[in-house]
């Protein structure tokens, strides 16, 4: 179904962060699909960035894939990941340019950040929804059983 997924990842959500994980572990070992793995990182104001060190950008970048690259291995699906990217900037623009320049056939995402218990499609997630250049899986944390 789909050959290469480019996958969303939010760091700072833990709980959704496992859930999309491995609704990509998943979907990359039933369909074979290669993934690529983003985590967009938020802007600093101009006055903070001036205040930090030369390299801080930078390692925090490095940091994030690292990240990535780690929850991949996590879920089993670290030998499946073709890319890990944290770019800073807009989630929905670094996403769609990511996905376009990529020419993935999907993105997955989560519906929320998980771990606030609200289980609706998010502002970041709509965007994404909206302005994707592909089809768009929305992943939502599962249900309770009981």
């Amino acid at each position: 179904m789909y050959a290469h997924v480019l996958v969303a990842i939010d760091l700072e959500d833990e709980a959704g962060s496992a859930v999309v994980m491995g609704r990509a572990a998943a979907l990359s070992q039933e369909a074979g699909a290669r993934l690529t793995l983003v985590h967009v990182r938020p802007d600093l104001p101009v006055s903070y960035a001036r205040a930090l060190p030369e390299t801080w950008d930078l390692q925090q970048q490095q940091a994030a894939e690292r990240e990535l690259e780690g929850l991949a291995a996590a879920a089993g699906c670290g030998e499946r990941v073709a890319g890990v990217f944290a770019p800073a900037g807009s989630v929905a623009r670094e996403v769609g340019a990511l996905a376009r320049r990529l020419g993935v056939d999907a993105i997955l995402v989560g519906a929320h950040r998980m771990d606030l218990g609200r289980m609706v499609l998010g502002t970041q997630t709509g965007a994404i929804v909206r302005d994707a250049p592909c089809d768009v899986v929305v992943v939502r944390a599962e249900p309770p059983r009981g």
